[in-house]
């Protein structure tokens, strides 16, 4: 109440401040009957709510719920309505558990609708008691349910968990989902229901998850066996990829994220994880034989779903390279085309990696396994690569443009690094690039010294000193040529080049009888070098030179022209010595050309099959025939034409024997025994002391090619007799340096 008063004195106005009065509030008094009537009231609306989802009467409904929350006794009225929610589901579960139902999408859909009236009653009941709630039931310290899941408690209580539902309605959803996997169309939309049903009744991890996986088990782990048996690994490999697809979709649409650790390491454990061997063994190689990429990467990515699933495959493509490696290498047969195999294979492999694993630890493997089956046949695989790029640089080699063979060569690079013995490689390399640059055999200086950069990028200098020495001799000798024809002209046009010793391969000394006239500018130019390098000593190394010669067929009966009868002739100099004879004499015999030229046995035969049994017949052998024979006499061929001017006579190629690959083979080994003497003073120079396993072990680690213990023994024996070093007296096993 407010009241104000206003004092006037004389002829001022004064006004007072208001004053506040706060009476105590009276609160209306509700009686029992009052609280009986509200009650009354709200549990017939709570009855046609439940029965019938009427809600005609909410308003007067929320305002009956305030005040008997208010006015009574909270707790009371919680109970009454737990009560009225509790006396209707009991009817509902008691009318569900009369029906009889077809199937189980049947029964699956009538408790479907029954939860989902029931959750609209819940929320209803929950908004008209909304205060109750809130000031009473929130704030009872978790004594009471919040009134959503005081409903759901009570649906879970007196309908799922009586009549066996629960358990019907898990077998009938796993009986759906099995369904489904068979192929058959269903109902998901019902299951998603179902699935959300049990979320919010907090039974999915308690009573679903757990027999769903099982059966997620057993039935992947029957059909992997029988389709793993009954179909070739692509197709399975499809169906796995297909199954995994499938239940990623289950898990969009209706079983939702939270069982998807499980559900998927599930699948993949009794369709991969279990076959891991079994797909490998069955299918690894045809599909690498048949270069099935896309099949390799499903493999690949599949197996790396699972544990070690990637490491075991892993092991099998290292099988798989080492075998099929071993197939081209270890086959003699296969010689003559294994490098060019060993390449095409490395390109096809590179390829199924690049495109199906796309993983370092397979590019590892790859090569691992090219290094060991490479070096399973000892020093072969080195000769043969030196002699492929022998074959590649040689002049007369149209396959490639500079830049393919470039892309070659590369390739070839590969293939070098596996190889553990390169010093067989350096001798091959060395012998066939001699006769490259003497014969004028190479088809590009260019590519000869590319070629060599890549070597000495991969071994260092030390490796590639004497082959630069060899390019470094033809330079300083054809600058040599160009200043001995500035003072000296001779009538034969003469060309040498000068080996430093060391740098070239060893050749065998020849002592052929060389025709006055050229033994005469032979000793010319001898005594011009020497007295340009004092202290050297020259050797001429006949076998590899050649010459021009001119020559006139026909005779005097002749009606051809002179001109058409002369010709020059591109011969080797064991050629041009037997040619030359036959200008004293028309005819000569086999005895009379072997005394005139001192050539050796072997090779004279060889030179005079080429002159008289090839395609350019310049002689006549006397008898004919294809073999040379000491009986046999030679005359020079009158007859003989041939439509160019000036033309070559290729000698009888002679093919690499084994004997001379024995040797080349052996100088090496002979040099691996000096750098093992030399290791060994170094290792014991440095210790002084130290046992033969220690010193063992260090020599693996300082040679750069492969030895046996065995030679290792041998060689700490000759130190220790020529007194480089000498075993202890007290242990055998125990070496000193000897200073």
């Amino acid at each position: 109440a407010w009241q104000s008063q206003k004092q006037v004195t004389g002829s001022n106005k004064k006004v007072q401040p208001k004053k506040l009065v706060i009476k105590n509030f009276v609160a209306p008094v509700v009686t029992t009957e009052q609280l009986d009537e509200l009650w009354t009231r709200l549990q017939q609306g709570l009855s046609d709510i439940l029965q019938t989802g009427d809600t005609r009467n909410k308003s007067s409904l929320l305002d009956d719920a305030d005040n008997l929350c208010i006015h009574g006794d909270q707790m009371e009225l919680y109970r009454k309505i737990e009560q009225e929610v509790k006396r209707h589901m009991e009817c509902c579960s008691s009318e569900f558990a009369k029906k009889q139902f077809p199937d189980n999408t049947a029964f699956l859909r009538e408790l479907a609708d029954i939860w989902g009236k029931h959750s609209k009653q819940t929320y209803l009941i929950r908004n008209i008691f909304n205060y109750l709630e809130r000031r009473y039931v929130m704030l009872s310290h978790k004594q009471l349910l919040p009134l959503w899941e005081m409903g759901a408690a009570t649906f879970r209580r007196e309908l799922m968990c009586v009549n066996n539902v629960s358990n019907k309605c898990v077998e009938g959803m796993l009986s759906l989902i099995e369904q489904e996997r068979c192929g058959d169309d269903i109902d998901g939309g019902l299951l998603n229901e179902i699935i959300t049903m049990l979320r919010k009744l907090n039974m999915y991890n308690s009573h679903f998850e757990g027999p769903f996986l099982t059966q997620t088990n057993e039935f992947y782990r029957v059909k992997g066996d029988i389709q793993l048996n009954d179909s070739s690994v692509p197709v399975y490999l499809t169906y796995v990829t297909k199954c995994l697809a499938d239940e990623e979709r289950r898990l969009r649409h209706y079983l939702g994220s939270s069982s998807r650790r499980q559900l998927i390491k599930t699948v993949e454990t009794n369709l991969i994880g279990s076959h891991v061997k079994s797909l490998l063994e069955k299918g690894f190689d045809s599909m690498m034989d048949e270069k099935r990429y896309n099949d390799l990467h499903v493999l690949y990515t599949l197996l790396n779903r699972v544990s070690e699933g990637a490491y075991r495959m892993c092991f099998f493509l290292y099988t798989y390279i080492k075998n099929r490696g071993l197939d081209i290498v270890m086959n003699p047969e296969k010689d003559k085309t294994m490098v060019q195999e060993l390449l095409e294979f490395k390109d096809t492999i590179d390829s199924i990696i690049k495109q199906s694993f796309n993983s370092e630890d397979c590019v590892d493997v790859k090569k691992k396994a090219f290094e060991e089956f490479i070096n399973m046949r000892p020093n072969k695989p080195a000769e043969l690569i030196a002699k492929f790029i022998d074959s590649k640089l040689r002049s007369g080699n149209k396959e490639q443009t500079e830049e393919e063979l470039e892309e070659l060569l590369d390739k070839v690079m590969v293939l070098f690094r596996f190889i553990q013995g390169k010093d067989i490689f350096e001798a091959f390399y060395k012998k066939d690039l001699a006769k490259r640059l003497l014969m004028s055999k190479s088809a590009s200086i260019d590519s000869e010294k590319s070629m060599l950069g890549k070597l000495k990028r991969e071994c260092g200098s030390q490796f590639t000193f004497k082959l630069e020495g060899m390019f470094k001799d033809m330079a300083v000798s054809k600058d040599l040529m160009l200043s001995y024809k500035e003072r000296e002209n001779e009538g034969i046009d003469l060309s040498v080049t000068v080996l430093t010793t060391g740098y070239w391969p060893t050749y065998p000394t020849d002592s052929v009888i060389i025709p006055a006239q050229i033994s005469a500018v032979l000793d010319k130019y001898k005594t011009y070098y020497l007295n340009k390098h004092s202290g050297r000593k020259l050797t001429w190394q006949h076998s590899l030179s050649f010459c021009t010669i001119k020559a006139t067929f026909g005779d005097d009966s002749s009606t051809e022209k002179k001109l058409d009868l002369r010709k020059e002739l591109n011969v080797s100099v064991y050629q041009g010595l037997v040619l030359f004879l036959f200008n004293n004499s028309a005819k000569l015999t086999y005895s009379s050309i072997a005394e005139s030229t001192a050539i050796e046995e072997e090779e004279l035969g060889r030179v005079l099959q080429s002159l008289a049994c090839g395609k350019t017949r310049v002689l006549k052998k006397l008898p004919p025939g294809k073999e040379i024979n000491k009986t046999d006499n030679f005359e020079f061929n009158t007859e003989f034409r041939h439509k160019m001017f000036k033309f070559k006579i290729n000698q009888i190629q002679t093919k690499e024997t084994a004997e001379e690959n024995i040797n080349t083979t052996e100088k090496v080994f002979q040099d691996r025994q000096y750098q093992i003497d030399a290791a060994v003073v170094r290792i014991m120079k440095a210790r002084k002391t130290m046992q033969h396993s220690l010193l063992v072990s260090e020599l693996y680690n300082q040679l750069k090619f492969p030895v046996k213990p065995i030679d290792i023994k041998k060689r700490i024996e000759s130190l220790i007799e020529r007194d480089y070093v000498e075993r202890s007296k007290d242990d055998k096993n125990v070496y000193h340096y000897v200073a």
